[in-house]
């Protein structure tokens, strides 16, 4: 299913570029620093922004998913690690009864 909903994620992007692409042919100049430039097509330079966004936005949340489940990972341990102690400590004997 996830399969599919991407897919048509997909095929929606392209024809949202195709149709884009045919109402504005026209190049764009796009200026960098140090004198550098680009000409393209419009569609070209705005997928090429988007790209760049989306795999910047995917580089951020994978490293705030790294630190989240790297928490998590210690808090389990911590937590296992008190489980034993409390368990250890139901399982001792009371000192001073007879």
């Amino acid at each position: 299913m996830k399969k599919l909903f991407y897919g048509i994620v997909l095929l929606l992007f392209f024809v949202a570029a195709l149709t884009l692409n045919l109402k504005n042919p026209q190049p764009v100049t796009i200026h960098y620093y140090f004198g550098w430039q680009w000409e393209t097509s419009l569609v070209l330079a705005l997928t090429a922004a988007f790209t760049a966004g989306l795999v910047l936005g995917w580089l951020i949340m994978t490293v705030s998913v790294i630190k989240s489940k790297r928490q998590a990972g210690k808090t389990k341990k911590q937590l296992a690690k008190v489980e034993k102690e409390v368990e250890n400590l139901r399982t001792m004997p009371i000192k001073g009864d007879v």
